[in-house]
């Protein structure tokens, strides 16, 4: 059961502009946003937006994301509809941490020790980062420890993009991650995610794809996209 957690990781996007091919066609303006802060691009404030998966499994399906503040200073929850709350930390610096993931469908949380760097305080084209830690999986109800095991997490170069979404076109940042995590129960999770930004509105696009790799067993891969709707 533990490992369809990451299944609940909607969280990423990806989008490519279309240039012009001939002389006739002209081509698009060049991309204006150079760097930003991580309050400005992901802005950490009460609200409510609407996303539609595009492609994928669940493909039609529209889910609420909620931003809430939590208890204790500088912490909020992510919520995705059904799937998972996103546990985040805001540091003096700006920069924002995923300390844990309550995984609702299962019900069960993912602890990580350090925290993940999600954005740093700023965010500037070609920027990568890694972190590596301990990841725990409790039971959300009983709170006790089911399984743990070690993450590798890194960032990809930053890019700035266009995104096409249903509530418009956006010019923003693309964040895109990769994550393992090696299970003490002879398992291992791949979790490719990327995540588009949009300055002042937050997250406007993502697309998630993983991969289960059990020894002896079916592994599994599950893929989905996200765009914003309102």
């Amino acid at each position: 059961m533990f490992l369809s957690y990451a299944r609940a990781i909607l969280i990423g996007v990806c989008v490519c502009t279309a240039g012009a091919t001939h002389a006739q066609t002209s081509a698009p303006p060049a991309l204006t946003v150079q760097s930003v802060e991580a309050g400005e691009l992901f802005p950490l404030v009460p609200g409510e937006s609407t996303f539609e998966v595009v492609d994928g499994d669940g493909e039609g399906r529209q889910v609420l994301l909620e931003l809430s503040a939590a208890e204790g200073e500088g912490r909020w929850e992510v919520r995705f509809g059904d799937y998972n709350i996103l546990h985040l930390s805001e540091l003096s610096d700006g920069s924002v941490l995923l300390t844990g993931l309550d995984v609702l469908t299962q019900g069960q949380i993912v602890l990580y020790e350090p925290p993940v760097v999600l954005l740093p305080s700023r965010i500037v084209p070609d920027r990568t980062w890694s972190a590596s830690g301990r990841a725990t999986v409790v039971n959300r109800e009983t709170r006790e420890v089911e399984h743990t095991g070690e993450y590798q997490h890194q960032v990809m170069p930053i890019t700035r993009e266009r995104f096409a979404t249903p509530s418009g076109d956006y010019e923003g940042f693309l964040v895109p991650l990769e994550q393992t995590i090696e299970l003490e129960a002879q398992a291992v999770i791949r979790l490719w995610l990327d995540l588009g930004f949009f300055p002042g509105k937050g997250l406007v696009k993502r697309s998630m794809k993983f991969v289960v790799d059990k020894p002896m067993w079916f592994g599994s891969t599950t893929r989905r996209t996200a765009e914003l709707v309102r």
